[in-house]
């Protein structure tokens, strides 16, 4: 049976000589010359006591603080600016008037009309538009009463002054966020001490430039579109009377689940991380049975097993390769050297 040890190509090798042990080392690194050793590192698992114990996931994230984009204020039906309710750069009130519009309504081409009657006339028309939200009004700077709007076009935009922080996730960490997350942490470099940001949103990573809403909806990828495999992005609301900038970087730690008095193992004694997954079971007289688990919370380091196994088992650490992936050239992209034990 061969093993196969997949090591970078800027990595050390650390030959130990074990005692009677027949292997030999066949160095393909470089290039260079075939030569037989008399032993080499043992990769084996051992048996590894199933615990009780608690696990708390947390993961650290890069962060930016970005300002909130805010709502848009559109004229849906076009027409012309009749009357300016505030200026460029005012404060208001959700609800509050910006501008007027009047615009001309068309009759129904399709409504019937009686024998002797007149056709309906276009009727003229005049609409308040309101602010979406409380916030700073942007966009009036070259909005004049006459100026005539197409229909839908955005003639303001309303930004509360608050900000979110955002953090990109990489897709398969998206695995680690077992529930809603309820504890985040966030740090500013160079800036106020860390502070309790309030989580709103974990969906698609945004691909910039469009205008997001403000929802606290719980979507991974995949349920809200866009993200084409790039990952999640989580936000939280920074607390108001911490002083930050648009743009200031900073990082987020994200408590993605916590289990206490659980059954764990160390992760690398399960196929899977998951869901579901396989262990193997150490008896006291040293068979092994494979057998399914199901898994709960991860930290990284150990695992909570669902069901599956008890306290007083033993599982192997690390558990070996699936066969299925244990062949050579299996990690593309790094230099190989192979490791096989004499009659097996």
């Amino acid at each position: 049976m061969k093993k196969w040890i997949i090591i970078g190509a800027a990595a050390l090798l650390l030959v130990v000589a074990v005692g009677g042990g027949g292997f030999f080392l066949l160095n393909r690194l470089g290039g260079g010359e075939e030569f037989p050793m008399e032993g080499a590192i043992d990769v084996g698992g051992a048996p590894y006591p199933v615990e009780l114990g608690t696990i708390d996931s947390v993961m650290v994230l890069d962060a930016t603080v970005k300002a909130e984009p805010g709502k848009s204020v559109k004229a849906q039906k076009g027409g012309q600016v009749v009357h300016l309710w505030v200026t460029d750069g005012a404060e208001v009130e959700e609800g509050a008037p910006i501008l007027n519009v009047k615009y001309v309504e068309e009759p129904d081409p399709t409504a019937v009309v009686g024998e002797g009657e007149d056709p309906p006339a276009p009727v003229t028309r005049e609409v308040s538009l309101y602010a979406p939200v409380s916030g700073k009004v942007t966009g009036l700077a070259d909005v004049q009463v006459g100026d005539v709007v197409e229909p839908g076009a955005v003639v303001a935009t309303v930004a509360p002054d608050v900000y979110r922080a955002v953090a990109t996730i990489p897709a398969n960490d998206l695995y680690r966020f077992y529930e809603e997350p309820k504890d985040i942490l966030l740090e500013i470099k160079n800036g106020p001490p860390p502070t309790q940001c309030d989580f709103l949103s974990l969906g698609s990573a945004q691909s910039g430039g469009e205008e997001q809403s403000d929802t606290d909806d719980f979507g991974f990828p995949g349920e809200g579109g866009g993200g084409g495999g790039s990952g999640g992005e989580l936000a939280c609301r920074v607390p108001s009377d911490v002083q930050v900038f648009d743009g200031v970087q900073g990082k987020l730690s994200i408590s993605t689940g916590k289990v206490e008095d659980v059954v764990v193992v160390p992760v690398t004694s399960v196929r899977g991380t998951t869901g579901n997954g396989e262990v193997i079971v150490v008896a006291d007289d040293g068979t092994e049975e494979a057998r399914p688990v199901e898994l709960g919370i991860s930290d990284g380091s150990f695992i909570e097993v669902v069901s599956g196994v008890e306290v007083g088992e033993q599982v192997m650490d690390p558990i070996p390769l699936d066969p299925r992936f244990d062949v050579p050239g299996a990690d593309d992209g790094t230099e190989e050297m192979y490791l096989e034990e004499e009659g097996m």
